[in-house]
């Protein structure tokens, strides 16, 4: 691949943006983490409203599992708080509004 080829990718490369469903992290930035963190949370109280009825007609639900929602969320929570504790330690901003974490 020619080197003028390359450099062409890189610029395309840099130039994209986050998806517009990624939701803004304290500073303002589109971030992944905060996402999963929204989603997950948002599918463990629904997975534990859903718990507290035996059965809904015909469809049954299960028990609440905290040692799978544990699996879950725990990896989640940690790699949001990594990304925090790392932000905070190194201080590093975002290049610009469309490149968020």
């Amino acid at each position: 691949m020619p080197i003028t080829k390359k450099k062409f990718l890189s610029k395309e490369l840099d130039k994209r943006t986050p998806p517009w469903y990624w939701i803004k992290d304290s500073r303002g930035f589109k971030s992944i983490t905060v996402t999963l963190v929204f989603v997950s949370f948002w599918v463990t109280t629904f997975a534990y409203l859903v718990s507290l009825v035996d059965s809904i007609g015909d469809i049954k639900f299960r028990e609440f599992d905290v040692g799978a929602v544990s699996a879950y969320l725990i990896p989640i929570l940690g790699l949001y708080f990594g990304r925090k504790w790392t932000d905070s330690k190194t201080n590093q901003e975002p290049k610009d509004e469309n490149n968020g974490q």
